[in-house]
């Protein structure tokens, strides 16, 4: 009975450690309200050349701070490109749902 009850012990503090554990993160920073900057990439990159300058990020997200820009630029080249902004969506849960056709 005391075995059972140690094993049944050890168990309830592994779950409980492993429950507790720190998930990891994808950015080192907390993001204010990442749905709040879920679109497709095509449309704030407004002159199509592949990648997202603060000034296209603004322009499309007004409320949007340059910090959250500067989380998704994750090589810090001070543009986002499309894996950067496609790992964010996938980081944060919000990566949408592809329609017929590319985006």
């Amino acid at each position: 009975m005391r075995q059972i009850a140690i094993a049944l012990a050890l168990t309830l503090i592994l779950a409980h450690s492993l429950g507790c554990a720190k998930k990891q993160k994808f950015h080192q920073a907390d993001l204010p309200d990442p749905k709040s900057y879920q679109a497709h990439f095509h449309e704030v990159d407004s002159n199509g050349d592949g990648i997202v300058t603060w000034e296209e990020f603004e322009d499309y997200f007004p409320e949007a701070e340059l910090r959250a820009f500067e989380i998704l630029d994750t090589n810090k080249d001070k543009v986002v490109d499309h894996d950067e902004w496609h790992k964010f969506e996938e980081a944060h849960g919000t990566k949408h749902k592809h329609s017929s056709g590319s985006y």
